[in-house]
């Protein structure tokens, strides 16, 4: 076996089969894994210590880890675990935990010198004075970790803000959560932007659906081939070389100032991306990974 494929989607799903289909055609042999299946067992021999189906399976060359911001803790484990055992990662278990915590990737983005909306950590019980003075409103607030556009909701004022808070206290989800900037110069639209071992392949821009600011192609979104220009280029590619992401999906917001990265995602969904952009991303990820195999 050369390519073990870990993920949650079932073999017939579009982005799955489009990725065995392109390994296929390249005469590397990919099997389809969940993560859940597996078993992990610690002992003088770490590449005998992986089970699958209560099987012990050949190691492959290469894991893809079609895994993002949802991941859990046993599913980091087993990631960890294959490249214990000497097995390349793509991407890296260290990458898709970083990415998963959006204020952790802000900040890393922020020392590196990358542009970010302003961002601020908060927790119940929250001093609206901080927010109104280092945010201000309008203001998008999030769970640390979601994806697909999940968990972030748009405060148009204070007074909505307030609202939610208090909902949110009154569930008793002492959940932390980002305060974020809302930059309003090209509302519920942004850049995905998709990079693959270093190479910016890609740019499509995203418009939410009628009566959303979110412009997830998941939610409703639709998308537009998007000209890569020098500045899309440089913070697509250094957001993730300084997130250590092999393969990326990096969007941006549109701002007076240029574009402010929103956020990184470890496992990009390319389903929209090659109906809109006409671009076979599945081939640009299946070649990336036999230059991988070739170079070991």
């Amino acid at each position: 076996m050369t390519v073990i494929i870990l993920s949650k989607q079932e073999r017939n799903e579009y982005e799955t089969n489009k990725l065995v289909e392109s390994f296929t055609s390249k005469g590397i042999t990919a099997r389809v894994c969940h993560p859940d299946n597996f078993d992990i067992i610690v002992d003088k021999d770490l590449r005998e210590g992986i089970k699958y189906d209560g099987e012990t399976i050949e190691l492959p060359k290469l894991l893809l880890v079609r895994l993002g911001a949802g991941i859990l803790p046993f599913q980091l484990a087993v990631i960890r675990h294959f490249e214990q055992a000497g097995v390349m990662c793509v991407n890296s278990s260290s990458a898709v935990e970083i990415v998963k915590d959006k204020l952790r990737t802000s900040q890393i983005l922020s020392k590196n010198g990358l542009p970010i909306p302003n961002t601020m950590l908060v927790r119940l019980p929250i001093d609206d004075d901080l927010v109104t003075d280092n945010i201000g409103f309008p203001c998008v607030v999030k769970l640390v970790s979601g994806s697909y556009g999940e968990g972030v909701h748009l405060c148009e004022t204070i007074r909505e803000y307030k609202k939610m808070m208090e909902f949110i206290d009154i569930l008793n989800a002492k959940k932390t959560m980002i305060v974020q900037e809302y930059l309003g110069d090209r509302p519920g639209e942004d850049l995905r932007v998709l990079v693959i071992g270093g190479k910016v392949v890609g740019a499509m821009r995203r418009t939410a659906p009628e009566g959303d600011f979110r412009a997830n192609i998941t939610n409703g979104g639709t998308g537009h081939n998007y000209e890569i220009t020098d500045e899309i280029e440089y913070i697509a590619r250094e957001t993730a070389k300084v997130l250590k992401l092999d393969i990326a999906g990096v969007d941006l917001l549109f701002d007076k100032r240029g574009f402010r990265v929103c956020e990184a995602n470890s496992n990009p969904g390319f389903k929209g991306f090659e109906q809109y952009c006409e671009t076979d991303v599945a081939d640009l990820i299946t070649e990336y990974i036999k230059f991988k195999i070739q170079g070991a």
